[in-house]
């Protein structure tokens, strides 16, 4: 079981592990991340496909995918889960092949309900010239929300 740092507004909260249906959220948060008033982060990355997070409202949850190729469909449910401004897509300024898709695209969603909801994402091509095959083109996570 993996740990995720939680970040609280004016201090770092001690490391906690975050409990999910088929392991943890990977990734911490990075120096970028601002929590929303009251709440924790949590980042989601490219090895959280299919998985599901366990956070509470007032929380925050970045999505942090590592190809500019990626497409995020949103939240499935804003009554749960709010976007917070336009997606942001980073391309990689040096070391990439034209066309290789090196960079992030990172969404930020703030837990505004109790519930469940999904955020997705979609590619077509999974880098220079190269199709997707089988689930590399897809990605999900889920958000169960509680008070």
């Amino acid at each position: 079981m993996r740990s995720v740092r939680w970040i609280t507004v004016g201090a770092i909260a001690t490391p906690v592990a975050l409990v999910i249906a088929c392991g943890t959220v990977s990734e911490t948060v990075g120096p970028g991340a601002t929590p929303s008033p009251a709440g924790h982060v949590a980042v989601a990355g490219d090895s959280d496909n299919g998985k599901t997070v366990s956070l509470h409202i007032g929380d925050r949850l970045e999505v942090r995918l590592t190809s500019t190729y990626w497409t995020i469909a949103g939240s499935s449910d804003p009554q749960v889960l709010k976007a917070v401004g336009p997606v942001q897509v980073s391309p990689q300024s040096s070391g990439c092949v034209p066309g290789g898709g090196c960079g992030t695209v990172v969404a930020i969603f703030d837990v505004v309900g109790a519930g469940s909801a999904q955020v997705t994402a979609s590619r077509t091509s999974c880098g220079e010239a190269m199709g997707c095959t089988g689930d590399q083109g897809s990605f999900r996570v889920t958000v169960q929300a509680s008070a």
